[in-house]
């Protein structure tokens, strides 16, 4: 079984600075399983390491796709798997960061057993008609109705994975739930140890976030959109397009607001994004590592890194506890 380490937490709260400085310490390198960095132009608006940062450490699973292609949770298994097969044969640790709680939770669970394949015809139109708040509501009804096991352990809003469970059940006539059942008993090809960044004060994370959306917006965030607009990168049935930031300067390229408006909107629905994530792993057996103090006070990097590290190597202790190897 393939060992690795997770450095998960929402957005904005500095997994890419402390990523580089554990991987350089511990050997690793980097799998991302942020849902966004695996499509090619979209850099600043998915904080996306730079290419002096990826210098210093190898990357993988980023930068592979047009944003016009569609990417599944099962896309991300079959190469996050591959590339972390990869960098144990070359003797090093493959460290996980991003903040898709889903793709963590994928790898985490063994494969599921005899689910059929993706129908990109089927996708499509089921997509298509959740594209909008009522067409996510019928959605998941239905789906509810044929497999309350898996409706309930879906929020509505999550539209890829209610159209990946009636997916399943229009072509197999068996529900989601019935396949995972199947699979619970099996190991997963990978274990992976996670480490998730966590505040004591939220606000703490809500300044951080719209702080960084400020940087974007020095950094080009705006052009970057306009380009990927004039390119006819930025469309609504797209994967990419929920990437936060995208829609809302696209929307203000059509005139539909003004700039300020975006950028307001652009930090509403990080600050609502963060705190979801924040929920989605304190459900997890993530140690949580805390970027501030109980008193509010928050931590330097040098602190910080010697916090992750132990953290890591008591992991790695655990590990080895548990394996022959």
């Amino acid at each position: 079984m393939i060992r690795a380490l997770a450095l998960t937490g929402p957005t904005a709260s500095g997994k890419t600075a402390l990523s580089l400085a554990l991987a350089e310490r511990l050997s690793c390198e980097i799998i991302s399983s942020d849902s966004m960095q695996i499509y090619r132009y979209m850099d600043i608006g998915t904080a996306k390491a730079t290419p002096e940062e990826r210098s210093r450490v190898p990357h993988h699973v980023i930068d592979m796709l047009e944003p016009s292609v569609r990417y599944s949770t099962e896309d991300y298994r079959r190469d996050a798997l591959a590339a972390a097969r990869d960098i144990v044969d070359r003797g090093r640790l493959p460290l996980f960061v991003g903040g898709t709680g889903l793709y963590i939770d994928t790898l985490r669970r063994a494969e599921p057993v005899g689910s059929p394949p993706s129908d990109e015809a089927l996708r499509e139109r089921l997509m298509n008609e959740g594209r909008d708040d009522e067409g996510k509501q019928r959605l998941w009804q239905r789906l509810y109705e044929v497999d309350p096991a898996s409706a309930e352990k879906t929020h509505k809003n999550n539209l890829r994975r209610v159209v990946r469970a009636l997916e399943i059940y229009e072509l197999s006539g068996r529900t989601k739930s019935y396949f995972d059942a199947l699979s619970k008993d099996l190991v997963p090809d990978i274990a992976i140890d996670m480490i998730t960044l966590d505040f004591h004060n939220r606000d703490n994370l809500y300044e951080r976030v719209d702080k960084r959306v400020d940087i974007m917006m020095s950094e080009g965030l705006l052009d970057e959109v306009r380009g990927l607009h004039s390119r006819g990168l930025l469309m609504p049935e797209y994967t990419s397009y929920q990437a936060i930031g995208y829609k809302e300067l696209r929307e203000y390229l059509e005139g539909e607001c003004d700039l300020a408006s975006a950028i307001e909107n652009i930090k509403l629905s990080s600050r609502r994004y963060a705190k979801r994530q924040l929920t989605w792993f304190r459900h997890t057996d993530a140690v949580h590592l805390f970027v501030d103090t109980e008193d509010g006070r928050m931590k330097g990097a040098d602190e910080l890194l010697s916090e992750c590290v132990e953290i890591a190597e008591g992991l790695a202790l655990r590990m080895n506890g548990d394996s022959d190897v």
